[in-house]
């Protein structure tokens, strides 16, 4: 066969094929084993022969600080096993329009359905503890979703179903999902944090309780001396705007943030991504040290150079979610070369491999889609026989592949066709599992069971197929040796009370360059001067016509910190909504200590600075000059404004999108304004109603009374005197009634202030439906 590149690498792919596929006659008669092949062309064999004369070692320095960390104990070793994965995710995703939306309810009901298309085709495979297991393909081939269905974070857009998930034996729950280590492709630290303040943080969350605080930080130090992080302890880490560590350091934090539980399972999503060769070459070198360390390591990884192809134990390559190749990573070349796929002179492994996945090499016989189809199929064929993967021991025989998939493209059967012989090796391993409940249910040790018994269950689904009983039957025997975990009886690292308060102390020093920042003190301080002098001195006149500009300045007192309160609070979960979702993936911490910790760092920036514009309103503006009435007013202005805030926070934790959530907020506290009664008054009844959900109504009558309980007011007509009570001539005097009546208010000022009551109950009521809220999209993003 000759080997064509639909690419660049074209020309170089010409003629390198050693042998060519049988269109007429099949395999030849004189070769029905293939194994022993040498699937390194001379040019290779040339290259290597001259780089032996140089005396230059092209690598990594020895680095012993990774040996630092403890190595898992045989007996807490996981070996990881996923079989018969599928995964489908809905066609067509985005917000609809209202128009859509509208328009979809017209639709007939079949057409309802929603459309689903299949990402993921019976993906198998297992990690055994000192392993690499690597997750290579094209983007969009699903390495990412698979790594997510793996370790228990499949995103709930995604519909995924496997035969089997199993840590050592036992399928994946919550304690097991605390013990393993998952590093995602995008580094989720919090920028205002050092390295050390990342780490500590974590660990006294993550680890044990029965660890002193003294032995956490020691494990701090020691995962940072293993990572070569301590010439960056004390600097932040850092991002768009504010420079920090750089990105290579970035990954390493986020790999030891996932060390410091020592776990015997570390994942991780694309760890390469973003750094040069040689920050990639040390990442991956420290990766393959950690797994020397009795670790099952599974990483996705997308073009990984010549040098860090070959410290990679084992590869799953993938194909638009079809496996191309499993096995040990150096027999992949051997493998295609069995195929007819020879690798190259002059390109690397992993690039050769891509092109494959991609269907961009193409033969005499097979163009580029039709070759990348090929080699699924007999990727598939031989994965049913040998579960294991290939290997160079294993060898490829005619048997293994069967002889219609190396004939022409028109004798070939489908993929769909052969996709059918995976439901054998799927109801063989729910007959292991059925053999297990069967024991458990029957209170006997899941560690024994009759060779026998299972032998004629799969002997009732394989026939006579020896080697895949056989197969089968060591893995069900390895599996019920030991079914106990040690993350079974663990919980959190910290107790409650523990784990708000780190999360506070973490909270505050994220916002150490946000809390009382001076663009803050100056807008508020601007501000109240301003209004401070349009309203200067107008409390301390007693005539009603100063009256009503009085209302005006409590009123915008009250709604301005309001308003922008409520503004704020929109994004306050929204920027930490990704690392919230990463940090309860790995039982860290409760959602209701997250959010008590999270709004509690808050008030001080909410007490402080509007503190300072309360003041300044309240004394220039001239409002009653009396200490009880003063702290009276800040209180209730202080009420009000975490009323809004916690209105803004429900809004920002139930929209998704930004700018929808900054135009529903606009667009109820519009709506509150107009029916609290400063700008309109008799609301007609068949609306009114609506004040009554308006906490900016309960404010406004609340400082209303506050300003004007128990005064008396003159009412002058047009005359403004200084001393209107001396002159009754011409000065009517008005209090209580008769002053709401004056003066337009709704409620009489010196009634029992009721609406104080209102405003703490809906204060109560947001913040419980924020609670719920964030807990409903936290489990609707994860499953």
């Amino acid at each position: 066969m000759e080997a064509k590149g639909g690419s660049p690498n074209a020309d170089r792919l010409k003629g390198n094929s050693e042998f060519e596929l049988q269109e007429a006659q099949g395999l030849s008669d004189a070769a029905p084993v293939i194994a022993q092949s040498n699937p390194v062309s001379a040019s290779q064999k040339q290259l290597q022969r001259h780089n032996s004369h140089y005396e230059v070692v092209i690598g990594m320095p020895e680095n012993d600080e990774v040996e630092l960390m403890d190595p898992i104990s045989p007996e807490d070793q996981v070996p990881v096993e996923f079989s018969g994965v599928n995964a489908w995710v809905p066609v067509g995703l985005g917000a609809p329009s209202i128009f859509a939306q509208a328009t979809a309810l017209f639709k007939k009901k079949k057409d309802s359905k929603p459309q689903f298309r299949q990402i993921m085709h019976h993906l198998s495979g297992y990690c055994l503890p000192g392993e690499l297991l690597a997750m290579m393909g094209p983007s969009g081939s699903s390495k990412t979703s698979l790594m997510s269905v793996i370790g228990g974070r499949t995103p709930k857009l995604v519909k995924a179903e496997a035969t089997s998930i199993l840590y050592k034996g036992k399928a994946l729950n919550k304690a097991i999902k605390r013990t393993i280590g998952y590093v995602l492709q995008d580094d989720l630290l919090h920028e205002s944090l050092t390295v050390f303040e990342v780490l500590y943080y974590a660990a006294m969350l993550r680890l044990p309780r029965k660890m002193t605080k003294q032995q956490k930080v020691n494990r701090v130090n020691t995962v940072m001396k293993a990572l070569g992080l301590m010439k960056c302890k004390d600097t932040i880490v850092g991002g768009f705007f504010r420079r920090g560590i750089s990105g290579g350091e970035r990954k390493r934090v986020s790999v030891g943030h996932e060390l410091l539980i020592n776990p015997a399972v570390l994942m991780l999503d694309e760890p390469t991504s973003g750094l040069d060769s040689t920050t990639a070459m040390h990442l991956v070198e420290t990766l393959r040290k950690l797994a020397s360390g009795g670790r099952a390591i599974i990483t996705t990884i997308h073009q990984p150079s010549s040098r860090l192809y070959t410290m990679l134990d084992k590869l799953l390559l993938l194909s638009e979610g079809h496996a191309m190749f499993y096995g040990k990573a150096t027999a992949a070349a051997e493998w295609f070369h069995h195929l007819g796929y020879t690798m190259p002179y002059g390109i690397s492994m992993s690039d050769f491999i891509l092109d494959l996945a991609s269907g961009d090499v193409y033969t005499k016989k097979l163009d580029g889609e039709a070759s990348r189809k090929h080699l699924i199929a007999c990727a598939d064929r031989y994965l049913v026989a040998h579960p294991q993967g290939y290997t160079t021991e294993t060898g490829v025989t005619e048997t293994d592949l069967g002889r219609d998939l190396w004939t022409s493209a028109q004798s070939r059967r489908t993929l769909d066709d052969h996709r059918a012989a995976m439901s054998s090796r799927r109801s063989l391993e729910a007959v292991r599992d059925s053999q297990l409940s069967g024991k458990n249910a029957a209170g006997t040790s899941s560690g024994t069971g009759s060779a026998s018994d299972l032998e004629s269950g799969l002997k009732a689904q394989t026939g006579d197929s020896q080697p895949l009983k056989k197969g089968l039957l060591s893995r069900f025997r390895g599996h019920t040796k030991d079914t106990s975990t040690q993350g079974d009886s663990r919980g959190y690292g910290a107790s409650y009370l523990m784990q708000v308060r780190y999360l506070f102390q973490r909270s505050l020093k994220t916002r150490r360059f946000e809390t009382l920042n001076t663009q803050d003190v100056i807008q508020y301080v601007v501000v109240g001067v301003l209004a401070g002098l349009f309203w200067l001195q107008k409390g301390q006149s007693n005539v009603t016509s100063e009256a009503r500009n009085v209302t005006g300045l409590v009123f915008f007192e009250m709604f301005f910190l309001a308003l922008r309160a409520m503004l704020g609070a929109l994004f306050t979960f929204a920027t930490e909504f990704k690392m919230l979702l990463k940090e309860r993936a790995s039982g860290m911490y409760k959602l209701s200590a997250f959010y008590f910790a999270r709004t509690g760092t808050d008030l001080p920036k909410q007490v402080t600075v509007p503190t300072i514009f309360i003041i300044l309103i309240y004394f220039l503006g001239g409002l009653r000059y009396n200490a009880g009435a003063f702290f009276a007013n800040w209180a209730a202005v202080m009420l009000v404004q975490l009323t809004a805030e916690g209105l803004g926070l429900l809004i920002g934790a139930t929209i998704t999108f930004p700018k929808t959530a900054q135009t529903i907020a606009s667009v109820t506290a519009l709506g509150m304004t107009l029916v609290a009664g400063f700008f309109v008054q008799g609301i007609h009844s068949w609306i009114s109603w609506l004040k009554y959900l308006s906490f900016v109504f309960y404010g406004y009558n609340t400082v209303i009374k506050i300003e004007f309980a128990g005064r008396t007011l003159y009412n002058c007509g047009l005359a403004n005197p200084s001393n209107p009570q001396d002159r009754p001539d011409i000065c009517t005097p008005v209090s209580g009634s008769t002053l709401q009546t004056a003066l337009g208010f709704s409620r009489n000022p010196n009634e029992w202030n009721w609406e104080v009551l209102a405003l703490i109950a809906m204060l109560f009521f947001f913040r419980v439906l924020v609670y719920i809220a964030l807990r409903i999209r936290t489990k609707a993003k994860v499953r």
